[in-house]
């Protein structure tokens, strides 16, 4: 098995991410297990660890899987690539590469990037139980922080509510706010076919609502028969 034929190897590796972490995530700990095709190349404390074959990396809530991963020890840093996903609660990402900092607990995904998270409602359903949308949004670049899960995405952004879409240069978003705030040509559509042009807008995650601002700002309702 790759896990015996890299124990001593990744066991070293492991500890020196470990010290690597700030206090503040001292007590977490960091698990990096490979497929069974799994290898690893090792340069000491300062160097770099390859990590190969189906990487996946958890610590605390977060858990990081990749094809190959370039981790150094030191600066407490790795770079993912291949299908690299990071799923933390009710937020998926995925990309074709991440750089995450364990130190700063950040992570930064360039290439097909596309998250999903789920947001609570405001507006609860016939039974009082709160609503729940899928929030689902692909853009060129993202920075996440993993403490807070604010973000900021530039693009070309786009981003689906429920039936709500929209398109924007740049999207920054505010976990405790539940706001993402669009600039750069955003265009808004909502369910019942109505639109906004404008140079930027807040989009509430957690209720309807929109505030839009911006010269030139055009909008178009449907009045239906």
């Amino acid at each position: 098995m790759a896990w015996r034929r890299l124990g001593g190897f990744l066991m070293m590796a492991l500890l020196c991410v470990v010290a690597s972490l700030p206090a503040a995530a001292a007590n977490k700990d960091v698990i990096v297990r490979l497929g069974d095709s799994g290898r690893t190349t090792y340069q000491g404390a300062n160097g770099d660890t390859v990590l190969e074959g189906g990487v996946k990396i958890e610590y605390g809530d977060t858990v990081i899987t990749a094809q190959r991963a370039v981790v150094n020890m030191g600066a407490g840093k790795a770079h993912l690539t291949g299908g690299v996903t990071l799923v933390q609660g009710d937020v998926t990402l995925g990309s074709d590469a991440m750089d995450a900092d364990l130190k700063k607990e950040t992570a930064v995904l360039t290439g097909n990037v596309k998250l999903q998270k789920k947001e609570q409602q405001a507006e609860k359903d016939s039974s009082g139980k709160a609503k729940v949308s899928t929030i689902v949004m692909t853009c060129a670049y993202l920075d996440i922080s993993t403490i807070t899960q604010d973000f900021t995405a530039t693009g070309p952004v786009s981003i689906t509510v429920d039936k709500q879409k929209a398109q924007s240069a740049k999207a920054t978003y505010s976990n405790a706010q539940k706001v993402l705030v669009l600039t750069g040509s955003v265009f808004i559509q909502g369910g019942d076919g109505e639109t906004i042009k404008c140079d930027k807008a807040s989009l509430h995650t957690d209720k309807e609502a929109i505030e839009a601002e911006g010269k030139g700002m055009e909008i178009t309702f449907v009045i239906k028969d």
